[in-house]
Parts: structure tokens; sequence; C-alpha cells
């Protein structure tokens, strides 16, 4: 028995978004991964090319699935992969346990696994998915398997899953979100000037990632205070391509990954409509926040945000005054957020999964035992 209580159990990792492109999912599985190899160093990690803090001892090379310009190619990839060729190399790299995301779930009963779900969008919304979204709803109908641990970020999306599932609650892990506690912490004043001048951002600014459907409310609520304040909004997205900037309110897209630790620490206040993600990360760089109170949102915040309706800009508007106007308000906000923030790691985001892997894994040792 390990220290963490399984038996020389093997655990394997289906990666496939572990390499860099910038989305929230990849730099799930690709940190988790790396946190997960350290946890136990035989770890496999099932990827399409090397990762960055991973021995190449421990990857196992896979085709680039999602590689392609045909999402029905990448689609039907991804199916045969998963359904195919992952349970042969499973078998001959004799993995005891698997974790993966739900849209790489494989459907044949091969391994004890860990599930991971990031959100239930492609049930909600299938036309915005096509193939891959009939993957994951087939996926969501085999997550009741013995021997499958199913892992969410938060209560909300729990509840979610179990009022569009038959997923048994208690095979239902809560598995707290991770945060890159080195990248993202209050940066130093020193680069300010020429990290602003390089991106062309105009200083002081209030900041806003990926706001989803909620982007004309905040842009309402700016422009019903913008001649009582000197900020600029800046709002970061990966379709800001197609929006045009003005001398207030400025787009961005296509934003490295590693001047977001800047971008989020110089900012005065962060507005965040979408993830949770998103709100750690302007906590930790001591940056106040202002929350929508959707979704999984509220329960990230604690007490060190102030929320808001998506729908009314004005209260917002009234918020971010609120904030700018009095100083020590908005300071007691950045304090109470950096110290919140600080509960957060990767590491202790790979722990929570390598315990659920291990649930799973002696569940399903002892079923054999016992058969």
């Amino acid at each position: 028995m390990n220290a963490y209580g399984s038996y020389s159990m093997r655990l394997a990792i289906n990666a496939p978004y572990s390499c860099p492109r910038g989305s929230e999912l990849e730099a799930f599985t690709r940190e988790t991964a790396r946190w997960l190899c350290r946890i136990d160093r035989n770890t496999l990690v099932f990827s399409p090319g090397a990762v960055s803090g991973i021995d190449e001892s421990n990857i196992v090379l896979t085709s680039e699935a999602r590689g392609t310009l045909l999402p029905a190619i990448g689609y039907f990839n991804s199916l045969m992969f998963n359904n195919t060729i992952l349970p042969y190399q499973l078998a001959w790299h004799k993995a005891d346990v698997l974790f993966c995301p739900a849209a790489e779930f494989p459907f044949v009963d091969i391994l004890p696994m860990a599930v991971m779900i990031h959100g239930l969008e492609p049930l909600f919304n299938p036309e915005g998915y096509g193939l891959e979204g009939d993957y994951f709803k087939t996926a969501i109908g085999h997550l009741n398997r013995h021997g499958v641990r199913v892992l969410v970020g938060s209560k909300f999306l729990r509840d979610q899953l179990l009022k569009n599932s038959g997923v048994n609650p208690s095979n239902i892990d809560i598995i707290a979100q991770g945060l890159d506690t080195l990248a993202y912490r209050p940066a130093p004043s020193g680069p300010r000037k020429d990290f602003m001048a390089r991106l062309k951002i105009s200083s002081p600014y209030i900041l806003c990632v990926e706001p989803g459907a909620s982007r004309e409310t905040v842009i309402a609520a700016f422009n019903a205070i913008k001649t009582r304040i000197a900020h600029t909004l800046l709002i970061i997205s990966q379709d800001s391509g197609r929006s045009v900037s003005t001398d207030r309110i400025r787009y961005l897209s296509g934003v490295h990954p590693d001047d977001m630790p800047l971008i989020f620490s110089y900012a005065d206040i962060c507005v965040e409509a979408a993830t949770a993600a998103n709100i750690l990360k302007a906590m930790a760089s001591g940056t106040s926040v202002i929350a929508a109170n959707t979704g999984a949102l509220p329960e990230f915040v604690s007490d060190a945000a102030a929320l808001f309706d998506p729908a009314d800009a004005a209260l917002l508007g009234k918020l971010i005054l609120t904030a700018l106007k009095n100083r020590t308000l908005k300071n007691e906000m950045a304090i109470k957020g950096l110290r919140y923030a600080q509960r957060f790691s990767w590491e202790k985001t790979a722990e929570d999964i390598y315990n659920s892997c291990i649930n799973a894994y002696n569940a399903s040792y002892n079923i054999k035992l016992n058969k």
C-alpha cells in the first residue's frame, strides 16, 4: 500500500488537451497531469506531444486526434482512439485506473476511472458542439458504470449533473479549482510601464475576461459611468478580433498566457461573469473582483468579492463606481481576495483527483476480491 492508501496502483491520464493552446481545459489537464506525476512517479500521460514539467518517461505519445481542420474527422479519430487504441495501450502498460475528461471517456469497460466534467454545455447547447456534443451526451449516459468516479468543480455543477443524468450522488466528488500560485500574485510596479506600452493598454483600466453573454451588460455599465472615472475598459476574449476598440474600450484577443498574470495584477478591478478560474487569478494577483451571481461563481468568491446580476447594468455600474471611489473598500476587497485565493493550488487539485482515483481503484479491487 502506498502513502495514499492504494495497492501498487498505476494511474494513467488520457490527456489530449495537455499541449498548450490557451484554453482553461488545456491548462487544467496540463497542470493536473504535472502534479499527478509528482505525486506518483509511475503515472502515465497519454498525450499528443511532450508536456513541459513532465519527464518523457511518463509520456505515451498519441496521434493528434483533434489537430485536423475538419471537426468530423477529429471526432472520429477521438472515438476510435478512446475505444480501440487506448484500451490496448492501457493493457500493454499495465495501468490500473484511468483519469480523463468526459469528452475523452472510453465507452468500453476497461478500467476503474475518474472522469472530470468541466461543464454541461454540450447537453444544453448541442447544436454548438456537433458530433462532439453527441459523444459527450453518450458519455454522460455511461457514467453510472461500476468503478467510475465522477469529478466536478462545484456544488452547482454537481446539482446540474444530478438533474440531467442518472449518476449516483455517492459517486460524485467535488474537486477544488486549481491555481498557479507562482504565476498569479501581486506584480511589482517596475515592469508596468513597458508592459502596458507593449500591449498598448491604457492605464488605469477595468478588466473583463471572456464576458460571454454578459458583454453588453458590462459595456453598458461602463458607458454609464465613464465620464466619472479615468479608466479604460479592457475586454479580453477569443472573439475580440471582431470588435472595434474605441478611445475608452479596448478589445484584445490572442493574448499570450504568459502575459495574463500581469494583466490581472495591473487592473484596478476585474469584472468576471464566466469562470471561477478567472476570479481566483484576479484575487491571487491582488485585484478587487466584482463577479456575476450566476452558476457556480458565488461558490468561489466567499465574502471576498461583490456580486452583480448579469442583466442589471445599473447595479454593476454602481458597484464599479463605489469600489473606485472608495479606495479603503477596494483595498479591503483585494486583501480578502488575496487571502482567499491562497487556499487554492494545482497541487491541492491533483491530490483531490488522486484520492478519487484511489477510491475508484479500491472499490473495483474490493469487488474483485469478493467475487
